[in-house]
């Protein structure tokens, strides 16, 4: 993989490719830029070729998004700062991830992982505003159900687990509001990132973030403890403990 990193402090930039060097089996660093000024002399050059930015966005003669004014670039990013308040400006110009440093190798091995799974084949050049725009649907997901005759609908990114009993598909969210869904879990499970929910059974498809505890079982098997508490064992089946340990270390999960 072919990368250019924005960075004007040396020891972030250092480090940065440390961690690279551990997600990435053959990475090559093209360029470290500094500065605006560099980084636009860079883009106007016509031989320049990058498969990933990583990019600082306070560099040392101002900030990067200055850039974008008077360059396209269609080069996938991925932001490196210690400011959060530029995140919504960075997605308007298409990043793939936006990182906190400092930087954490878990959060980086997922931000690479979103950048494979959206990538687009070389020739043509890819497209920024494609990308950026699956990024927000799989972000942005709803499922419908209804109550009482009353339609109602529930965000994929506030839900804790999604499981299936008494011959209706609950979702359960963070803040225990629980809502039947008029979806399959084989439907839902295609619809959800395959980062964030697992299909631990046959029954039951959580969030990372739900879970609190795990366990050893007997039978090779795992039991996990959910938030909010479920009503129904939360039993991770023997031939899913390998794929599941994968996934908890932030490993793609095959379709």
């Amino acid at each position: 993989m072919k990368i250019i990193i924005f960075e004007d402090e040396k020891h972030n930039a250092e480090r940065l490719i440390h961690l690279l060097q551990q997600c990435v089996p053959s990475l090559e660093v093209l360029a470290v830029i500094e500065s605006i000024e560099e980084g636009l002399s860079w883009f106007a050059s016509p031989v320049h070729t990058a498969d990933l930015i990583f990019m600082d966005i306070q560099l040392s003669d101002g900030n990067c998004f200055e850039m974008f004014d008077q360059v396209d670039i269609r080069i996938p990013i991925i932001f490196t700062t210690a400011y959060d308040s530029f995140a919504l400006q960075a997605f308007k110009v298409y990043s793939v991830d936006y990182l906190m440093k400092p930087i954490d190798i878990k959060d980086l091995k997922r931000a690479l992982e979103k950048y494979a799974y959206f990538k687009l084949p070389p020739e043509p050049a890819i497209n920024i505003s494609r990308l950026a725009e699956e990024f927000f649907k799989r972000e942005n997901t709803r499922f419908i159900g209804k109550i009482n005759n009353q339609l109602v609908y529930v965000k994929a990114k506030d839900i804790a687990y999604i499981h299936f009993s008494d011959g209706l598909t609950w979702a359960t969210t963070i803040s225990n509001q629980k809502t039947p869904l008029d979806y399959s879990l084989d439907q839902i499970e295609k619809m959800l990132d395959k980062n964030l929910f697992f299909r631990i059974n046959r029954k039951l498809i959580v969030h990372i973030d739900a879970i609190k505890k795990i366990t050893t079982y007997y039978n090779s098997r795992l039991v996990i403890q959910l938030f909010p508490l479920i009503d129904a064992e939360a039993i991770i089946s023997r031939e899913r403990v390998s794929s599941f340990k994968s996934w908890l270390e932030g490993q793609t999960q095959s379709p």
